[in-house]
């Protein structure tokens, strides 16, 4: 492709020292003095070392040659946002490039040949310097061992890392490359000239072949030639979601969502710290209502809060790269849970039969910078993705991360899908559950609690039968009744006007939608489609009777939804629905924008930015635009250039484009519905049966696919571990160090092991002395507290008596009895003492600061164990701050070792960093009298622990005991 037709600049930079230059003029030359040897013309390079000292331009020789554009400093720049800078000394200026940035070119020296060459054109090229002067010889060891400071990161930083992060932007696997391209010249040089004689004569017969086909006068050729694809990639950085808007939802998570939330976080963790763990493959599906949309949110942000943690990242990894990506078949779907569709998402093409093409060259260089992180990849609602497509999504993930294999999926991507097969298939095509790529590679987990309709029990029970009805099977008579009830209102009209209807065809859906408009809204506008000469397209019919280029009717308050997908990042997209406010005209009275208000007020919030009509207000503005402004290619009818409003109205609209809503008043007719599942997920949009409403009843059109439960049963389950064993011989104690209970008080009353222990224990609870307001706050209904500050564990003149945080509580069950029998003297300890009377226990929970000696910490422990009778049976509880992972420094553990207690949680991790610093020491034990397991909280660093021991066992051997626990394989 001749490069004028390309749609990126190219911009070549003489990085090197001995770059080719160009003569100054004749004219200037003669100019000159004789002497003078200032007699070539400035360079790229002479440019940059000439550049402004403003901190903008505190960057390499590569991003000024991409992102700027040098002129004569006579050009005005006409666009405000890229204003002009002035080069010091030289007459020329630079602006910021609108748009792409230009693609670089660069000598090239081979490594092993020509070292020296090799290493200063890439310290040249990716090194921010100001001189070269600053490039100090050998470069080669400057390159490995040599620093510089980091304007930018305001420190001093090693130069390789400085190169390798700005060579990654431009170079992607350049480490593989060069070892390629070392191979590839080594190969070179054995080949036989003859050989390489024989190459270059045929390829010159292909170049005058290929010049005479050129020549010729043929369309179809020139078609190849000129008319390209869009080069056009999708913004696939997601917007993260702030705590203050996550917290609740966090906090809010059932039992369910709550098991598979820690379950996918643990297999970030262990990712985060292994790139070579399994990748995850879930299937998390469940009923309408079930909550899947809401866990879906909290593990995208979990799992990018992870993914992101800077000083995890693998080497050369920028941390602003995408690790985790949500993705969705529709834009409504994709707008509802903040991802993409999953077509622009990977650069897929809307036509079936075109999905297996691969992307050029620089498109894949593109989308391999953009996703080459990528670690986590989310689907929602997947019983809508065509299983052509879910292949097309294989192939296309392993050609970005350069996986061609047949024993290797979707590139060795983790993947959680989410949605229900028992509601709306693909439209004309199989669902994915037909694929090789789903079955024997997914585990599956279902949600059964309903969250949307849990007010109303009798409804939900009703949604759950039918959502598995077969066809020709009969439906029990209580959902009948339930069902007649629902139609008889809509006889009796109880229903508003507005309500939303839902038809399974959109010639229903356009008439009711019409009928509503004509009998509520007055002046009613009609727009015809434009062409591309600015003339009105009127209505015609085709020869098989469909009526074309139909005129689109709107008013003022009328409900519309929008049809094309006009920017999903902004919550713009294919499906989302709101309300006209206004007309805008322009100088000839003409409507060139309609002002909408979308249903959620977070649609549009980049719009309102840039547009001064809905600048300050929570609308949005659209303007005309064609059919296929949206797409992937290019089309060849003029029908897609004519441009029309992408809204229509939407009282009405079909069941398909309804899945994943939820509303509060809901009308639904069945009398048309020809699928499987469709009568079901149109009842399941509404949260109450009380303003749910048939238009008609058709009970034999409730339906599910028969094929789903054979598919289902046949998948592998998602396996989590009971982390408490509930039998009354057990003793169930969950220890956390919380980091802050009052702010974490309501993740700890809704997290689900904390029903279930019979006493928790806790460490730096943060608490102030003497503060009895706190105490209604800090309730767990059915839980009794204990708590001690840091101020009262410490005498007067104590250093860490007046410090921040510290502190430890516990929250006992009401049907136990438990004694508070802490010493009444300080003892320069943190800790609280109970003991259970009836279970013949006695915990000691306890926090070493890291301040503090372990020395002290471990005397004033042996003088506590002293103070009581150290024959009974105890369990030290508590965060000690000493790492079992490490075999330094034990003086805490080998000196509980010497008084007979061992730690259960011995080379354990228990903190995000793969640490094992909270422990549960013991000196009784007996062999399988408790189980313990390692869990996991959001709002900590540290991991709760969580132990079931026995009373009832036979104590054994403690040294033999100690083998046992260190030898078992903890999972966690």
């Amino acid at each position: 492709m001749p490069l004028v037709y390309s749609s990126r600049g190219f911009v070549f930079v003489p990085s090197h020292s001995n770059s080719c230059r160009f003569l100054k003029s004749r004219e200037a030359l003669q100019q000159l003095n004789p002497n003078d040897q200032n007699i070539y013309m400035s360079n790229l390079a002479d440019k940059y070392f000439d550049r402004p000292f403003d901190k903008e331009f505190d960057i390499c020789m590569a991003d000024f040659a991409s992102n700027y554009e040098i002129f004569a400093v006579k050009r005005v720049s006409k666009n405000p946002r890229t204003p002009i800078k002035y080069l010091r000394t030289l007459n020329f200026a630079v602006k910021k490039r609108v748009g792409k940035s230009a693609i670089i070119r660069f000598p090239h020296f081979h490594r092993e040949n020509d070292t020296e060459n090799y290493f200063e054109n890439l310290l040249s090229l990716y090194l921010p310097i100001r001189n070269r002067n600053e490039l100090k010889k050998p470069y080669e060891l400057f390159y490995e061992e040599g620093e510089m400071y980091d304007n930018r990161a305001k420190c001093n930083r090693k130069v390789k890392d400085i190169v390798c992060e700005n060579r990654k932007k431009y170079e992607a696997h350049f480490e593989m490359a060069d070892e390629l391209k070392t191979i590839f010249d080594d190969f070179s040089t054995e080949r036989k000239e003859d050989e390489w004689a024989s190459i270059v004569c045929n390829s010159e017969k292909n170049r005058q072949l290929n010049e005479e086909i050129i020549c010729e006068n043929n369309p179809d050729f020139d078609m190849l030639r000129y008319k390209s694809k869009k080069n056009f990639l999708t913004n696939l950085k997601q917007m993260f979601r702030g705590s203050d808007e996550m917290r609740p939802l966090l906090e809010c998570m059932n039992e369910e969502q709550q098991k598979i939330f820690y379950y996918v976080r643990n297999w970030c963790l262990r990712r985060l710290h292994n790139s070579s763990v399994e990748p995850l493959r879930l299937f998390i599906t469940g009923g309408a209502g079930t909550g899947k949309s809401h866990l879906l949110k909290c593990l995208q942000y979990e799992a990018t809060r992870i993914f992101a943690r800077k000083k995890h990242l693998e080497t050369d990894e920028n941390i602003d790269l995408i690790h985790t990506l949500i993705t969705a078949y529709t834009g409504a779907a994709a707008v509802n849970v903040g991802g993409v569709t999953i077509h622009s998402a990977f650069g897929l093409s809307i036509k079936s039969d075109r999905l297996r093409e691969s992307l050029s060259c620089e498109k894949l260089n593109s989308y391999r910078c953009k996703l080459g992180s990528l670690k986590l990849l989310f689907i929602d609602e997947i019983s809508l993705v065509p299983v052509n497509l879910w292949g097309a999504i294989h192939a296309r993930l392993g050609q970005i991360m350069g996986i061609q294999s047949n024993t290797v999926c979707f590139g060795n991507i983790g993947i959680i899908t989410i949605g229900d097969f028992y509601q709306c298939p693909p439209v004309g095509s199989c669902s994915i559950y037909n694929s090789m790529l789903w079955i024997d590679h997914f585990e599956m987990t279902e949600m059964n609690t309903n969250e949307r309709q849990k007010e109303c029990g009798s409804f939900s029970e009703m949604l759950n039968r039918i959502r598995k009805l077969k066809k020709k099977e009969e439906m029990i008579k209580q959902d009948r009744n339930i069902l007649e009830k629902c139609h008889q209102r809509y006889l009796n009209k109880e229903y508003s006007v507005q309500a939303l209807h839902l038809f399974a065809k959109n010639i229903d859906v356009d008439e009711h939608n019409n009928e509503i408009l004509d009998r509520i809204c007055n002046d009613i506008k009609v727009f015809y489609e434009i062409d591309k000469k600015g003339n009105q397209v009127k209505l015609c019919q085709s020869r098989y009777g469909k009526i074309l280029h139909a005129p689109l009717r709107l008013a003022k308050d009328a409900r519309i939804m929008i049809t094309n997908n006009i920017c999903v990042a902004d919550g713009l997209a294919n499906g989302v629905t709101g309300r006209i406010v206004d007309f805008i005209e322009n100088k000839y009275k003409e409507i060139v924008r309609i002002v909408i208000k979308c249903d959620s007020p977070s649609a549009g919030t980049l719009h309102r930015t840039s547009c001064q009509h809905c600048h300050n207000r929570d609308t949005v503005c659209v303007e005309r635009n064609s059919e296929n402004d949206d797409k992937y290619e290019n089309s060849s009818t003029d029908s897609s250039l004519n441009k029309q409003f992408p809204l229509k109205l939407s009282w009405a609209m079909t069941i398909h484009k309804a899945q994943g809503l939820t509303v509060d008043e809901l009308i639904l007719s069945t009398k048309d519905l020809f699928g499987c599942g469709m009568g079901y997920t149109g009842l399941s949009r509404n949260k109450r049966i009380e303003s749910l409403f048939l238009k008609d009843l058709h009970l034999e059109k409730f339906y599910c696919d028969p094929n789903v439960d054979a598919v289902l049963s046949q998948m592998k389950r998602l396996k989590t571990a009971d982390l408490f064993i509930e039998k009354s011989e057990y003793l169930n104690i969950l220890f956390h160090n919380i980091e802050g209970l009052q702010s974490n008080i309501v993740a700890l009353r809704s997290h689900y092991l904390t029903k279930k222990a019979a006493i928790i224990c806790l460490a730096e609870t943060w608490e102030k002395k003497n503060n009895n307001d706190d105490d209604k706050v800090l309730e767990i209904e059915g839980y009794q507290f204990l708590g001690r500050t840091r101020f009262d564990s410490y005498k007067d003149k104590h250093p860490l008596k007046l410090l921040k945080h510290g502190g430890v509580g516990v929250y006992y069950r009401n049907d136990i009895q438990i004694i508070d029998v802490t010493l009444s003297e300080v003892i320069r300890l943190e800790y609280i003492m109970i003991e259970s009377i009836e279970k013949n226990v006695l915990l000691i929970v306890c926090y070493r600061s890291p301040q503090q000696e372990k020395k002290e910490f471990l005397k004033n422990l042996k003088y506590l164990l002293k103070a009581i009778d150290i024959k009974k049976r105890i369990l030290i509880i508590g965060d000690l701050n000493g790492n079992s992972l490490s075999d330094s420094n034990k003086t805490i553990s080998k000196g509980l070792h010497d008084l007979g207690f061992i730690n259960i949680f011995d080379r354990v991790s228990t903190t995000n960093d793969q640490t094992s610093i909270d422990c549960i020491h013991t000196n009784f034990i007996s062999k399988k009298s408790y189980f313990r397991e390692v869990s996991g909280s959001f709002y900590s660093y540290h991991e709760p622990i969580c132990i079931s021991v026995d009373l009832n066992g036979t104590p054994i051997d403690i040294t033999k005991e100690i083998e046992t626990v260190e030898n078992i394989d903890l999972k966690i």
